[in-house]
């Protein structure tokens, strides 16, 4: 029996080797079946001969090899080389024009270059800085040697439009800090991962501090961005420390991460941000360690019906970054020798 997209045909006393030997017995020589439409349609071998550039004999033993191969007889030879084509010939010649116009399509096909596409790559407005231990650069780079037919691009995400920039094909492939909730969207998980740091002003309390415990962190206002839907703001206001309604949350508009840094130098409120993003905090900022937070993941999203061969290998390059990936930016060690592992005074 055979098993065809979950149903069983079942082939009677005739089983499936045997079935698939004799397709595999079967061999159609298409150059041996476009010499016998030649030959059919000239009604004599001198005149097919002539037109395919062979000689007569080496016609006859051609049409013979094809009618071996058919297991049948094509034409009735006449004295003077005038033919008669059989009613088996006369069939195979109706259902073998098509076959090899088919034939001559997939040719072509097969030898033509693949149309140019470019891959829009979607990160995080301002998130460029952090990711750069990924190396997109060579990742593409040899994406592009096995899709030499695609061009790689790199698109910043404004925070707010993170949700939809798949969907409206702004990009194709969009790094994430969260899966994407749409039912278009495939969000892959990534092995690589990375520790979350705090960031508070220069003159906030803890700006030497050096490390925090994470729950005396989430105790100090913290900035919100209430036009990022929840799955993109949960992981950077600690959400798995305590529920919403404890938070205290400092709504700010900013849709990148460059502005939502300027929200916290000089003032009282904090944020999150991930290791790698240490080195790069100007002199109003500092980076505390947060003692006990979760670690920041990651996903690859991608629509899931483009299945482009460069799209599918963006994914899979992603997927195969190592764990440590981003360990060489932490611990993240700022100017300091205090350690704080409660809430402060």
């Amino acid at each position: 029996m055979l098993m065809c997209g979950g149903d069983i045909l079942h082939m009677g006393a005739v089983s499936l080797d045997r079935v698939v030997r004799a397709e595999l017995a079967m061999e159609l020589d298409l150059g041996l079946a476009s010499s016998f439409l030649v030959l059919a349609e000239e009604g004599h071998y001198g005149r097919a001969a002539a037109r395919l550039h062979v000689t007569s004999p080496a016609l006859t033993k051609r049409i013979q090899r094809l009618e071996r191969q058919l297991g049948v007889v094509l034409l009735q030879r006449g004295p003077a080389g005038v033919l008669r084509v059989t009613a088996a010939g006369l069939r195979f010649a109706e259902a073998a024009g098509p076959l090899l116009a088919h034939a001559e399509a997939a040719r072509q096909a097969a030898r033509q270059s693949p149309a140019r596409y470019t891959v829009r790559i979607g990160v995080p407005a301002g998130a460029r800085p952090s990711l750069a231990r990924v190396d997109l650069a060579k990742i593409t780079h040899d994406l592009h040697r096995s899709h030499p037919e695609a061009h790689f691009t790199c698109h910043d995400i404004a925070f707010p439009e993170l949700n939809e920039c798949l969907s409206d094909k702004t990009v194709d492939v969009l790094w994430t800090s969260a899966p994407v909730r749409n039912s278009t969207v495939d969000s892959h998980p990534l092995n690589a991962d990375t520790a979350l740091v705090g960031v508070v002003g220069a003159r906030h309390r803890w700006a030497e501090a050096g490390s925090v415990d994470v729950g005396a962190f989430c105790d100090e206002p913290m900035l919100f961005n209430p036009a990022v839907s929840e799955e993109w703001m949960a992981p950077f206001w600690l959400a798995d420390i305590r529920p919403r309604r404890e938070a205290r949350l400092v709504e700010t508009l900013a849709t990148d991460a460059d502005h939502v840094l300027l929200g916290v130098a000089g003032g009282d409120t904090v944020m999150t941000s991930v290791a790698s993003d240490g080195p790069r905090l100007g002199p109003g900022l500092r980076a505390v360690t947060l003692i006990g937070a979760a670690r920041m993941s990651f996903h690859a999203a991608r629509r899931r019906a483009d299945r482009r061969g460069a799209v599918l290998g963006l994914i899979e390059a992603f997927e195969a970054l190592p764990a440590d990936t981003f360990a060489e930016a932490e611990p993240y060690a700022p100017p300091s020798t205090r350690s704080l592992s409660s809430r402060p005074s």
